[in-house]
């Protein structure tokens, strides 16, 4: 018999302390997750992050939520992004997604949004017809070499022969010798930090102070000290029952500052999560994006990430430009799935940042 439970912040911690959690074969969460989805500052102890839905007792779906706060229309709107939905292959088709996504529907009063979704998850969206596309962003990924993994978290190739292809096609890589051409202007330096200093911290909420979820210093701080992700170069026995990443080889954040003739020109927030490089949160100065897109790209390619997402459209335009220093690129487009209920409330002409939902996490 299907049965349907929820796991409030609350009991979270009572949940993620469990030593038999060990003996499952399936993780509904792993526990870096859960220890960020506790230190949430926009998150109540009585919110429901954690659904779950059990055949006999056994775990067959799992889907989380991450609390968060609109600000719009004068109104503060506590909502929740949809993140991470699980169904297992044996029980797929059965419209289990859809109850889950129902019972988070109630629970949150419709105030939901969803991004960062496979196809899979788009279509059981759909078919819920409770969410709709409202906003898309356009960005672009630039590849500085051609990956062949299943997926940008994936630490090995399936077969030989992904391996092999991979391999050739770089050969044909312009990229890997041009780039080591790739320099900054001498009048430009860059500071690293690992947290956040008053000053970064009010450039990056002034960056975000007309989005629609307006980060402020305690969600900064909060993204920065609770990743989803940790590095770990051997098979790690919980990471192993979790469906979506959690222990990677290669994870880190670069938190730094900008200067130009020793006056501060910006700040980025750059992620490297594998093969893939993003900029979740950045601030600077008009007329500075062709530094930024170096900057980035000099990190991207020393960190061996395969390929960079940008979302900003200033700097894919500066990134474009240095089409020798990067092997291709294509264009991707960003989705932003919202209830008819928030709709009704936030409108469809929000701005939203590179890193809102989970993609600052994962």
């Amino acid at each position: 018999m299907l049965s349907i439970s929820k796991i409030s912040l609350r009991e979270l911690k009572l949940f993620n302390d469990d030593t038999g959690l060990s003996e499952k074969d399936f993780l509904p969460i792993s526990k870096v997750r859960a220890m960020s989805l506790m230190a949430n500052p926009r998150a109540s102890s009585n919110d429901n992050v954690l659904y779950q839905a059990h055949w006999n007792e056994k775990l067959i779906a799992y889907l989380t939520v991450l609390p968060d706060i609109a600000f719009a229309n004068n109104q503060t709107i506590p909502f929740a992004w949809i993140s991470g939905a699980w169904v297992h292959p044996n029980f797929r088709r059965q419209g289990i997604a859809t109850k889950l996504i129902d019972a988070v529907v109630m629970d949150w009063n419709g105030m939901l949004m969803a991004t960062n979704f496979s196809k899979i998850t788009e279509a059981v969206f759909e078919k819920t017809k409770t969410f709709k596309t409202v906003k898309k962003i356009e960005g672009r990924r630039f590849f500085l070499r051609k990956t062949l993994l299943s997926s940008y978290n994936c630490c090995s190739h399936s077969n030989p022969f992904s391996y092999f292809g991979e391999k050739g096609i770089n050969l044909f890589n312009h990229s890997n010798l041009t780039r080591k051409f790739l320099k900054l202007p001498k009048n430009i330096e860059i500071e690293y930090f690992t947290r956040p200093d008053d000053e970064i911290l009010s450039k990056l909420t002034l960056a975000t102070a007309n989005t629609l979820t307006k980060r402020s210093t305690e969600e900064i701080n909060w993204i920065i000290r609770y990743p989803w992700l940790i590095n770990g170069l051997l098979p790690d026995r919980a990471a192993q029952k979790f469906f979506f990443a959690s222990v990677i080889p290669a994870f880190a954040y670069y938190l730094i500052k900008v200067f130009k003739d020793d006056e501060l020109i910006g700040v980025l927030l750059m992620q490297h999560s594998n093969t893939r490089f993003t900029v979740p949160y950045y601030w600077f100065e008009s007329g500075s994006e062709d530094v930024m897109a170096r900057i980035i790209l000099l990190h991207a390619s020393k960190s061996k990430a395969s390929f960079i997402n940008i979302y900003n459209q200033k700097i894919v335009n500066s990134m474009l430009n240095l089409r020798p220093y990067y092997f291709y690129s294509k264009k991707r487009t960003r989705k932003y799935l919202v209830t008819d209920s928030m709709v009704d409330i936030i409108g469809d002409s929000f701005e939203l940042k590179d890193g809102d939902g989970d993609c600052a996490f994962i």
